[in-house]
């Protein structure tokens, strides 16, 4: 059973899931025929094992069982009745133990390679008397072979909620799948090990780790990034002309000689002075990027320098393998950038060039490993 939720503002939740006991895909409770067969078969998702302490009680149990049969004691019987009723005792208690408990996996809204990153599993016990003990979640991460068990060493109560987090650190970038695996419980006497519930399973994008680089203009190219005037409208110095007044006009832009002469309101229109930027343009070509290592570096340097670009307000925007370009006006923009780099591999063949001019930075391999930036053709870094 799952119930979608709505996202939060600075985390991504997973739906909810439960143990999901006894309901069919509809949700309705199941007859008694239903249940004896998911007690007699459970599936896959509801184990119960004997830990080694309920191993060596089993063994007990029988031992005691074959001497009292022999034997005929009344007293052997009574052990045997004993130690059977605490098996079957742990077995109930575990299941009630498990229901009515439901949780979510809640992730940061971005990874990075090398970064730690908060998990979060939420829990809730929906049940309203009896509260909930020893819970434990494994969470793994199967791209960086990462396990984690997340246990619930407090009492959960009626009507409550417990959060259990784990501090990730991928590795590698790319798609990372992060899973919590079904609930395991020991629950009441740790003879037995219950296992319940799916698995919830997502796919996340792995930003490319920062690296430390090398960038500097050539000279013949500086004089190109003075600074310009837009001829458009903006909130630069020069003027461009003089309009009526409108609604939200700021006063100091209000031109009062020109309105007394002409009996009307009118302000003053400037151009938009701004920095000239810089496009980012990569061709992955897999002859050019036969290395993986410096594949990687490519990527760490292609990210590293559109993340100080876009901070420094001077980056226009970005195209990859011959795509259209896509401008970067805002974070989404530079966040939509590093989920293409998060995704990207080597092409088979060569793209077409898509810009070309002072102002674009394309890349190449370098010597050791290195991955080179060029500025209108000449090199101007290095990572």
């Amino acid at each position: 059973m799952a119930t979608v939720i709505t996202p939060v503002s600075t985390h991504r939740p997973v739906d909810w899931s439960d143990p999901g006991f006894f309901t069919d895909r509809v949700g309705r409770s199941t007859s008694f025929w239903r249940l004896l067969w998911f007690l007699l078969l459970p599936p896959d998702t509801q184990r119960t094992t004997a830990t080694a302490a309920g191993g060596v009680l089993i063994v007990v149990s029988l031992g005691i069982g074959i001497a009292a049969y022999n034997n005929a004691n009344n007293v052997l019987f009574i052990a045997l009745s004993l130690l059977l009723s605490s098996l079957v005792l742990s077995g109930v208690l575990s299941w009630v133990n498990f229901r009515g408990v439901t949780w979510r996996l809640v992730l940061p809204p971005h990874f990075r390679a090398g970064e730690p990153a908060a998990l979060r599993v939420e829990l809730a016990n929906a049940k309203k008397i009896v509260p909930t003990y020893s819970l434990l979640f494994r969470a793994r991460a199967r791209r960086d072979h990462q396990m984690q068990p997340l246990h619930l060493g407090e009492r959960l109560d009626p009507g409550g909620a417990a959060t259990l987090d784990w501090i990730f650190s991928p590795q590698k970038r790319g798609v990372e799948s992060i899973e919590i695996a079904g609930v395991e419980s020991q629950f009441p006497f740790g003879f037995l090990r219950k296992t319940a519930g799916g698995i919830l399973r997502h796919e996340v994008l792995v930003w490319p780790a920062r690296c430390e680089y090398e960038f500097r203009a050539p000279p013949a190219q500086r004089a190109h990034f003075s600074g310009e005037v837009q001829r458009r409208p903006g909130a630069g110095a020069d003027l461009l002309g003089l309009r009526t007044y409108r609604p939200g006009d700021a006063p100091r832009l209000m031109h009062w000689k020109a309105s007394a002469r002409l009996r009307q309101l009118v302000v003053r229109q400037t151009g938009e002075e701004q920095r000239a930027g810089y496009y980012l343009v990569l061709d992955t070509t897999q002859g050019v990027w036969a290395e993986a290592e410096q594949f990687e570096r490519l990527c760490s340097l292609a990210a590293s320098l559109a993340e100080d670009l876009f901070t420094e307000g001077k980056l226009l925007g970005f195209s990859v393998n011959g795509e259209p370009v896509q401008a970067v006006r805002r974070l989404a923009d530079l966040q939509s950038f590093f989920d293409r780099l998060a995704r990207l591999e080597p092409v088979a063949h060569p793209a077409p060039p898509v810009l070309a001019g002072a102002n674009v930075i394309t890349f190449k391999p370098g010597p050791r490993q290195q991955a080179y930036a060029c500025l209108g053709g000449q090199l101007a870094g290095a990572a």
